[in-house]
C-alpha cells in the first residue's frame, strides 16, 4: 500500500539534499503505526496457520476414516 501523505519538510539550508527554499524533505514514518501493522500482520499470519493445520488435521481424520472402514 503507497502512503499518499507528503513528507515532513525540514529547514536545514546547508543540508546537500535540500531544495532551494532550504528544506529537506524527511520521511513521514510513524513508528507506532508501523509497530501496530507488524503486530496485525503477526497475528494475521498465526491465525492463517491455525486455519490451515486444523483444516489438514480434519482432512487427515476424513482420510483415517477412510481407510478403517
Amino acid at each position: 500500500m503507497q502512503d499518499e501523505r507528503p513528507p515532513i519538510l525540514r529547514f536545514e539550508p546547508g543540508h546537500p539534499d535540500a531544495n532551494e527554499e532550504g528544506y529537506v524533505e524527511m520521511p513521514n514514518v510513524n513508528i507506532m503505526e508501523e509497530m501496530v501493522n507488524l503486530m496485525s500482520a503477526n497475528r494475521s499470519y498465526e491465525a492463517n496457520t491455525a486455519a490451515f493445520n486444523a483444516t489438514k488435521n480434519m482432512v487427515q481424520s476424513a482420510l483415517d476414516l477412510g481407510r478403517n472402514a
